[in-house]
């Protein structure tokens, strides 16, 4: 089992470490297209529908780790108000609505990209893109997400302390 865990810590970090390098490349292609326009010169036509697709890329990319190093947004005002007990059921009541969400959103955006590859819907950008690809990178993103918060629910009902742990 321990095993499994580094192996799926190790998929979060390439994860979180590709949505960063995804990053770049959008900074890149962005100044790219402003000096290309700046100097009259002509920027790939692909190059708006890449920065278009690559922010939610790098958003479920890197989201994973997020939910996992507990860096999402929490309302940590609430937590330091209860005592440790309560505390305590809190964050695994919210570490299971967080991941009943994201499982009705991942299953929601897997219905409408096999209903967007069925139909072979296209987005019509600069360049077409088949529409499920964008709905696959939402249901990939947000099933990974699920995992995390239901990983940090299971370790908490096991008595580890999830925030403690290493990364």
């Amino acid at each position: 089992m321990q095993h499994l865990d580094r192996l799926w810590t190790s998929l979060d970090k390439a994860l979180f470490v590709a949505g960063a390098m995804v990053l770049v490349m959008i900074v890149l292609a962005t100044v790219w297209d402003v000096v290309a326009r700046s100097t009259a010169l002509h920027a790939p036509i692909w190059l708006s529908t890449f920065v278009e697709f690559a922010l939610p890329l790098s958003t479920m990319m890197a989201a994973p780790y997020l939910v996992r190093a507990r860096g999402h947004v929490a309302m940590e005002l609430i937590d330091a108000a209860l005592g440790d007990p309560a505390r305590r059921n809190l964050i695994r009541l919210t570490d299971l609505a967080a991941g009943l969400v994201c499982l009705l959103i991942a299953y929601y955006a897997a219905l409408g990209g096999l209903d967007a590859f069925n139909r072979r819907e296209m987005l019509v950008l600069a360049i077409d893109v088949p529409r499920w690809i964008l709905f696959s990178v939402l249901t990939t993103g947000f099933a990974l997400c699920a995992v995390e918060f239901l990983r940090h629910l299971v370790i908490s009902l096991g008595g580890g302390a999830s925030e403690a742990e290493e990364l």
